[in-house]
């Protein structure tokens, strides 16, 4: 077996993996921690054993998932937090409307 046909072997499984990812990954509207993991774990399989992910890539990597994972969660409680807040905002309006009633009938 020649190194070329094991380069090629190697190249049409990477592909493969990467398109059944990206059709999967395209299906949903989000990346979620599966998700990741999932192309992590792939990237790390089909990898070139002569010439591996550098190491600082990888935490690089790993540390943009953690940062894109708490801005997310940080953006899913500001949401809640104004929904609240416009909550609070449509009570104190219907409560200062019943109050300015009652002070406008007496």
């Amino acid at each position: 077996m020649s190194v070329s046909s094991v380069a090629s072997t190697a190249t049409t499984t990477a592909t493969t993996s990467t398109t059944s990812t990206t059709s999967t990954t395209s299906t949903s509207s989000s990346l979620d921690t599966d998700d990741f993991l999932t192309l992590i774990t792939t990237q790390l399989q089909n990898q070139n054993p002569t010439d591996p992910v550098d190491a600082t890539e990888f935490l690089g990597q790993l540390m943009s998932y953690a940062t894109f994972n708490q801005l997310s969660d940080m953006s899913t409680t500001l949401d809640g937090i104004s929904d609240s807040i416009g909550e609070l905002t449509s009570t104190v309006a219907d409560i200062y409307a019943q109050v300015g009633a009652t002070t406008s009938a007496s």
